[in-house]
């Protein structure tokens, strides 16, 4: 039997109209944002979603551009993920009504959703690339994530300006050559109560709801710099894996929250800056969005180099990580 190939086959994103400066962000709250903060993270707006706008419908614009740039029919998908920490409920899931948004003719295509927080977008393409690979009913999978973070903020800390929200979609598709070429995911537990939305079956909702305040986003604990540890280490996983060399990537992009660790990782790993890309300065950090956000952008400004490859990296609370590789076909 053929062995199946997956290869990324289109990209898309939305990003929500209202943009806030830091000194907007300062007006709301009161708290001027640390300069030095900007610096280190790269994080220079934030976009925030209009009322009307909802994770689903983010998702289904970002969907929506990925389809017109594969110049595919929603009919030709044959599972949609979504991945998210910041559903439209806790049930039911928001995948069924992003695939209601994008109103193909094909009523039945199976939608569910993921959440390994912010380390989405690796999760989701180690999961679609396995779906496509392992079954002959999935050639082409949609992969969205989608993040509406300012939804469970209180506006009351410095570190708030971190989060924004935002769309974007990955369309993975049955391929002649190898696209996929390697991925290494892990977790930690010991990391899961350090920060998130503290809401859900682990105590009657009774206990919960103290005040109008819940659900919100919680800072319990910072987090040790678990990024500048382990992503050289995803990276080198995933190259050994696919026996690629430093020559061989024309990209490595990366979780989108603080561009000092981006540039310090691309640094120790011998690479130049070029061989990365950010996009925090003009989307603000979008989560389960942002590596496919930065991998969009910078198909658009022509930094993937055809026949090289991508690695992706992504990381989030919980805590969880994962680095995939894919040749850009």
């Amino acid at each position: 039997m053929r062995e199946k190939h997956v290869k990324i086959a289109s990209t898309g994103i939305y990003v929500p109209p209202i943009i806030m400066t830091p000194e907007d962000f300062e007006k709301k709250t009161g708290i001027k944002v640390d300069p030095t903060f900007i610096e280190r993270t790269g994080l220079k707006v934030k976009r925030v979603a209009p009322p009307e706008e909802t994770p689903a419908t983010m998702a289904a614009k970002a969907a929506e551009m990925a389809l017109e740039r594969a110049k595919m029919s929603i009919d030709e998908i044959d599972l949609i993920i979504v991945g998210t920490d910041t559903p439209e409920a806790i049930s039911p899931p928001t995948a069924p009504k992003v695939q209601a948004l994008l109103n193909g003719s094909k009523k039945e295509i199976p939608a569910f959703d993921v959440n390994a927080s912010c380390a989405n977008p690796a999760y989701m393409l180690e999961l679609g690339t396995s779906m496509i690979k392992g079954n002959a009913k999935y050639r082409n999978v949609l992969l969205v994530g989608t993040y509406a973070m300012t939804r469970f903020l209180r506006w009351k800390f410095m570190w708030e300006w971190i989060f924004s929200d935002g769309a974007s979609a990955v369309i993975l598709s049955e391929s002649e050559e190898p696209g996929y070429l390697a991925s290494k995911l892990r977790a930690d537990g010991t990391f899961w109560d350090y920060w998130g939305i503290f809401m859900g079956a682990w105590k009657p909702i009774s206990e919960q709801v103290v005040d109008d305040t819940l659900p919100y986003l919680d800072l319990r604990r910072a987090y040790p710099p678990v990024n500048d540890q382990f992503w050289p280490i995803l990276i080198k996983n995933v190259m050994e894996q696919a026996k690629i060399s430093l020559d061989d990537i024309t990209q490595i992009i990366y979780t989108q929250v603080r561009l000092k660790t981006i540039l310090d990782v691309t640094k120790s790993l011998g690479l130049p800056e070029n061989r990365t890309h950010w996009v925090m300065d003009k989307y603000g950090y979008t989560g389960s969005a942002c590596v496919y956000m930065a991998l969009h952008d910078a198909l658009e400004q022509g930094k993937v180099e055809k026949g090289k490859v991508v690695i992706l990296v992504a990381s989030g609370v919980g805590y969880q990580q994962g680095a995939i590789a894919f040749r850009w076909l």
